[in-house]
């Protein structure tokens, strides 16, 4: 009877220990914008499954995203931390809306092998403010079957814009509506994405960091819309690609129909996924010469808002998600490149070179530093699409140059 009054109470004291236990669990609150979600989510539910405090996410429409963490920032209604598109980082870092986390990253040894663009676009004043989260990068995607129809070599990638333009114009002579470049004319975003790395590549500086930087320097911008204005009045881009606004920025090439294009590492798992018979390539992205290669660094970084109710489990999240069980179980095991570029070579990625190929584009790639990017760039008005379209489709490269460097220089002084 004893033994069984000493069992009971032995039970008794478990149960109220694991009820103490999960009433101080506590849930995290993550806004994670809608084209980042599903990579968020494989990092989530890895961290959920191995953690009391359970991080639990909202996903926010992309075009929303930007317009409510400012106005939650000036209200106090914010999450705990917040997953969103990289380049807004300086606005939202000049603005105090982001927690100060210099002192916890420069102690954490993973941050240290944060791909670089992370690592700038995430530094104001000398202080961190944000670490890489969810990673993508643009690459040169080509069709391999069109390339042995055409004659070339289907394992060769261009490596020069110039070698982009004369195996356009072989896999387009194939006809039947096979064309052999394709970008979308009407689709800022895309169009820095992919179609500003080859300037990049060949030396250019494209936005301007501070007031009073010059916009657009060097010769690549000219080069490569010059390239380009060719290709279109070669008849090597299909008409279609003028209007895109993106709807079809990648579709078109899923058709088969396409030789060459830039597109983001996303394409390899969606290409393998979608259209499995498609025989096709990844290569960096390159410039005006030999040798020369770039990308842009795009997907996501995680910050903690400055009025966040839980930011130290925030802060632990952050440098949980940069440990290699994170990196590597919940990206790389998904098909999606580490933060930590060094992290390429690991077991997921040893029978896909193409994931390796998009990983070294991670860590050489840029990310434009700049406030006020989305006047300057994203919107439908910007300077940059407006350059691209005169340039490309007007024919008006000078002009188109001229007219967006003097718009940039006038939005930065703002």
């Amino acid at each position: 009877m004893k033994l069984r009054l000493i069992s009971s109470a032995l039970a008794l004291a478990l149960a109220a220990s694991a009820v103490s236990s999960a009433a101080m669990a506590t849930d995290i609150q993550m806004w994670v914008r809608a084209s980042g979600a599903t990579a968020a989510q494989h990092l989530i539910d890895l961290w959920n499954a191995s953690h009391d405090d359970k991080v639990v996410a909202t996903v926010i429409p992309d075009n929303q995203m930007v317009t409510k963490l400012a106005t939650g920032s000036q209200a106090g209604d914010v999450p705990d931390m917040v997953s969103f598109d990289l380049i807004y980082m300086p606005d939202f870092m000049k603005a105090g809306f982001l927690k100060d986390i210099t002192a916890e990253m420069t102690a954490d040894p993973n941050y240290a092998g944060v791909a670089q663009a992370y690592k700038d676009i995430a530094t104001y004043d000398g202080k961190i403010y944000g670490a890489g989260f969810t990673p993508d990068v643009s690459v040169l995607l080509w069709n391999k079957d069109l390339f042995k129809a055409a004659g070339l070599d289907p394992d060769k990638a261009p490596a020069t814009l110039a070698e982009i333009h004369e195996d356009a114009k072989k896999i387009t002579a194939l006809g039947n509506d096979t064309y052999g470049y394709y970008f979308s004319g009407s689709c800022p975003g895309c169009n820095i994405f992919v179609t500003s790395p080859m300037m990049v590549a060949a030396g250019s500086k494209l936005l301007p960091t501070k007031a009073g930087d010059d916009a657009l320097t060097g010769t690549g911008v000219k080069d490569v819309l010059t390239e380009m204005k060719a290709m279109w009045d070669e008849k090597l881009i299909p008409d279609s690609a003028q209007a895109d606004t993106g709807s079809n920025f990648f579709a078109t090439f899923e058709t088969g129909k396409i030789g060459i294009q830039g597109t983001g590492g996303f394409a390899i798992s969606a290409l393998k996924h979608d259209k499995p018979d498609l025989n096709f390539g990844i290569a960096i992205i390159p410039g005006t010469a030999a040798g020369q290669g770039s990308a842009f660094v795009g997907g996501d970084v995680i910050a903690i808002p400055t009025a966040s109710k839980n930011a130290d489990l925030a802060l632990k999240f952050i440098h949980w998600e940069l440990t290699d069980e994170a990196q590597l179980e919940g990206l790389a095991k998904n098909s999606i490149i580490p933060s930590r570029p060094a992290l390429a070579d690991n077991k997921y990625f040893k029978d896909e070179p193409r994931v390796v190929t998009t990983a070294q584009a991670l860590g050489k790639g840029f990310t434009p530093y700049t406030l006020h990017f989305n006047d300057m760039v994203n919107s439908d008005s910007s300077p940059w699409i407006q350059m691209i379209q005169t340039a490309i489709f007007d024919g008006d490269v000078d002009g188109a140059i001229s007219t967006a460097q003097e718009a940039m220089k006038a939005i930065a002084a703002q």
